[in-house]
């Protein structure tokens, strides 16, 4: 995924609100960027971290700048904004970078589904014509070279993973998709110590045959990539470590 303009670098002050973000472009002036992640970002929203941030041609936007990506003091490159991982995801799948989902056609994305009516990131057909639903879960919270998810509660998340069961139970496919946008990150498991909730219901789900992958990325200022798939561990084996 190629960003459409040059993303612009800045020093972070302070994220806060959730949605805002101060930061200092490098001839010193300050501004409010928006910040397109809900979650609590640890690790990833440092002041003094370097930044660069997208900007928009419209004229009607309160704050011309998006927060796209951040560099922690150890050189991780991170990509907080959020919106892209279905980008990201959706590349990956058309060039069959994991080999369980190889071969998938007739991807749509942000289709309905489902007793609910909830939308899906991405469906498809695999091979045998069985319907594929997609759920893209981004990861940033790192610890050393753990990835997990999320990065705080997440009563949404537990949702679509029961949405994902009800789909197994009716015969299709159904795959968590972790993309992983932290360089630091080798392995992706569920955060059991914030959120048990979510984790148990993984389990549950990897039961009956809800599928689980993780995609490693290269994360530059130029163009986000999807390179590798990555281990997701077990949350039983993560509990007992």
């Amino acid at each position: 995924m190629k960003f459409i303009k040059v993303l612009e670098p800045a020093t972070l002050t302070k994220r806060y609100q959730r949605f805002l973000a101060d930061v200092e472009s490098a001839d010193g002036s300050a501004f409010t960027i928006h910040c397109p992640n809900t979650g609590a970002m640890t690790g990833c929203a440092e002041p003094g971290m370097r930044v660069w941030m997208s900007a928009s041609d419209n004229p009607k936007r309160k704050y011309r700048y998006t927060w796209e990506l951040a560099q922690s003091s150890a050189g991780h490159m991170i990509c907080v904004n959020t919106q892209q991982a279905n980008k990201i995801a959706g590349e990956a799948l058309a060039d069959g970078v994991i080999p369980q989902l190889e071969g998938l056609h007739e991807l749509q994305a942000e289709q309905k589904y489902g007793y609910d009516n909830r939308r899906i990131d991405w469906l498809g057909l695999d091979k045998h014509a069985k319907k594929v639903f997609i759920e893209v879960k981004s990861v940033t919270l790192a610890e050393h070279n753990q990835g997990y998810f999320p990065d705080t509660v997440s009563q949404r998340a537990t949702q679509h993973l029961r949405s994902l069961m009800d789909m197994v139970n009716d015969g299709h496919r159904a795959v968590v998709l972790y993309v992983v946008l932290h360089s630091a990150i080798e392995q992706v498991t569920a955060a059991s110590q914030l959120d048990p909730n979510y984790a148990q219901m993984c389990i549950e789900a990897a039961k009956i045959g809800v599928e689980f992958y993780a995609l490693g990325c290269h994360i530059s200022p130029s163009e986000i990539t999807a390179t590798t798939t990555l281990p997701v561990i077990p949350v039983s084996s993560s509990a007992k470590s």
